[in-house]
């Protein structure tokens, strides 16, 4: 069961829970509120180790555009190379290469931005899901607390 399934489930046994008369306060059944919970716990690790997949899939997509920028120079330099024997050819060589490895970095420069960004995106969405459940949670927590207490 995916977290937000979970918090749907602990919404929903909130919101039919029954009230208690001239108060905003509602009566959840311990058992179901300790399985939701114990459900929470079970999936935080699965989004956790969905986190660190992410990271790894942005460390590799970094690695391979730095591997690709660097395999773009060094067929740059040996074009460079390859060509300086004629004065013109030379010349036109090393307009050609310089060009190469402008357009080589700034792809670099575009897949590594993109991956931090897409990175960043689902660290947002993990952290937000999070925190709504940590509130749902701890939400449940006090209402069960305060359910004890007028018992």
């Amino acid at each position: 069961m995916t977290i937000e399934e979970i918090l749907d489930e602990m919404e929903n046994a909130l919101l039919d829970a029954a009230r208690l008369p001239l108060t905003n306060k509602r009566i959840v059944e311990e058992d179901d509120w300790a399985r939701l919970l114990d459900d929470l716990r079970e999936a935080l690790p699965n989004e956790i180790m969905e986190a660190n997949r992410i990271v790894k899939e942005r460390q590799r997509i970094l690695e391979d555009a730095q591997n690709q920028a660097q395999n773009i120079i060094d067929q740059a330099k040996g074009y460079i190379a390859k060509l300086t024997d004629e004065n013109i050819i030379t010349q036109q060589a090393q307009e050609q290469a310089n060009e190469i490895v402008v357009q080589a970095r700034k792809m670099a420069k575009d897949l590594q931005s993109d991956a931090v960004a897409y990175a960043g995106d689902v660290f947002n969405q993990l952290e937000s899901s999070l925190e709504k459940s940590l509130e749902i949670v701890r939400l449940g927590h006090a209402n069960l607390e305060q359910a004890k207490k007028n018992e």
